[in-house]
């Protein structure tokens, strides 16, 4: 029988042709997005995109230029030796599972001592040590947060999306060595913190300091078509945004679906030309949260509602955000609001000197109502009046506008409550002043029978505006418009405006 046991030199050869056929960092081509991220000189780098779009590999080559100190698509990294740290979810899954089979094949045996992975990788310390002198710490999120301390890094990849409190400390770790963090992910837990205070600043050029790269799994052209149809097989609709186009999702849906920025915010109006209005204001109390006050005007025959003024402030006494209210309520074209209501909790007697805020409001000349607080009630109006077409905020209501967009209903905390039980009767309490604002004030309104329109646009909403507030002859995208007249309907609740450019009654 012939041995099956290899000569020295067919040993030689065959770890020579594993070596030539194993792709390492020095063949990595990166695609179109992956190239985006790679060139980028900024600290943060958000990498989010659908499963299987390249997004950790991405994040582990960047790494090894980093632990080689040479970059080939920029300059400004440090050259080796360099100190790094890879925090993912758990040690099997994360580390074991995707972060060392990820090193594994990209890094060039050079890099490694005596070309071994076994001894370059101390399994008990969880800590790589390269040739060049580079050491990487290799950890999860499991860990508890003081774990993450005391370490002096120049860079951190996060693989999938980190606890706030654990990205802020590896964050401290780049401090004294101005160096980058990057995140690579699937954001498959919805708007969390890193849509609020990475994804928006990011994307909307408020941090210019934060790079975000969105990728579509589509846009990956090393995955077959086969594969993506693996990937996408069985997911509906809110999976497939945050899992194939790597959108962030509301997991427990938006409160006001119906609120579209488009059509719901308008230009911003002289107040003077809702002087004759019926005008109240509402409030949501806060002081370490803001307080925020809307004001609102309603037409007398059509019941048309506009918010045309915010304010929005913490960290304020009662008595001075009341003289910020006079004054706005004095400025010229304006004046003080038939009726004020207010979040019902301001009611309650402070244990300090047994007043109420409300009781501080009006010895401040304020007169606030007691606003209904029955979530029910108070989002079913507003979602009639948006729905109805009878309702719009003007422009300059930023903080208004940001969070009816955002608002959602609470979820449960882990993926398997989610999963077991009904979704929770709650809304999310985070950036939801200004929505409990209006909730109160709508609450308060009177039931109208408001008829759904269903083909509303931007056009149609800025006719009505212009339309009620007078206008005889105004332009909306580019067309003109002229003589609206308002119609009401023989029930007294239903109302229009009649446009013949515009094809009839909306």
């Amino acid at each position: 029988m012939k041995s099956t046991q290899l000569s020295i030199s067919e040993l030689f050869s065959q770890s020579l042709s594993d070596a030539v056929g194993r792709p390492t960092i020095h063949n990595y081509e990166p695609h179109a997005k992956q190239l985006k991220f790679h060139k980028s000189v900024k600290k943060v780098k958000l990498y989010i995109g659908g499963n299987r779009s390249g997004k950790t590999v991405g994040g582990a080559a960047e790494a090894i230029y980093w632990m080689k100190g040479e970059h080939p698509f920029r300059r400004g990294i440090p050259q080796a030796p360099t100190r790094g740290r890879i925090v993912t979810v758990s040690r099997i899954e994360g580390i074991n599972q995707l972060i060392i089979p990820q090193l594994k094949r990209w890094l060039p045996p050079s890099l490694l001592q005596n070309g071994s992975w076994e001894d370059s990788y101390d399994k008990t310390e969880f800590l790589l040590t390269l040739s060049n002198g580079s050491t990487v710490q290799l950890m999860t999120y499991e860990q508890s947060l003081q774990k993450f301390a005391g370490d002096s890094l120049n860079w951190v990849w996060c693989d999938e999306e980190p606890p706030n409190d654990i990205y802020k400390e590896c964050r401290m770790r780049l401090m004294d060595t101005g160096g980058s963090i990057w995140l690579t992910m699937t954001p498959v837990e919805g708007m969390t913190w890193v849509y609020e205070d990475l994804y928006i600043p990011g994307l909307s050029g408020d941090n210019p300091g934060i790079l975000v790269v969105i990728i579509d799994t589509d846009e990956n052209p090393y995955i077959s078509q086969e594969q993506k149809n693996e990937v996408y097989a069985d997911l509906d609709e809110d999976e497939l945004k945050a899992r194939k186009r790597g959108e962030f999702v509301h997991l427990g849906g938006l409160v006001y679906k119906s609120f579209n920025p488009d059509i719901h915010v308008v230009s911003e109006i002289d107040p003077a030309q809702v002087y004759d209005w019926n005008q109240y204001t509402s409030m949501d109390h806060g002081l370490n949260n803001p307080t925020c006050w809307l004001w609102h005007a309603v037409h007398p025959t059509t019941g048309f509602v506009v918010t045309f003024d915010e304010l929005y402030i913490n960290e304020t006494t009662v008595k001075d955000i009341a003289d910020l209210y006079h004054e706005r309520c004095r400025r010229p074209g304006r004046r003080y609001p038939d009726k004020a209501v207010g979040d019902p909790s301001i009611q309650n007697r402070s244990a300090v000197d047994k007043l109420s805020i409300q009781k501080h409001y009006a010895m401040a000349g304020v007169s606030i109502a007691l606003g209904n607080n029955n979530i029910d009630i108070g989002v079913e109006k507003v979602d009639e009046h948006l729905k109805g077409g009878i309702y719009a905020m003007t422009m300059n209501c930023i903080n208004l506008r940001r969070e009816m967009a955002r608002l959602r209903w609470k979820v449960y905390e882990n993926a398997k409550k989610r999963r077991d039980n009904n979704p929770r009767p709650e809304i999310h309490k985070k950036n939801d002043h200004a929505p409990d604002a209006l909730r109160y004030f709508m609450a308060d309104r009177p039931d109208l029978r408001i008829p759904v329109v269903k083909d509303l646009t931007a056009a149609r909403m800025n006719a009505k505006v212009q339309a009620i507030l007078g206008a005889r002859t105004y332009r909306t995208n580019g067309a003109v418009y002229d003589e609206n007249v308002i119609y009401r309907g023989p029930s007294n609740t239903e109302w229009t405006v009649v446009d013949e450019h515009m094809g009839g009654y909306y």
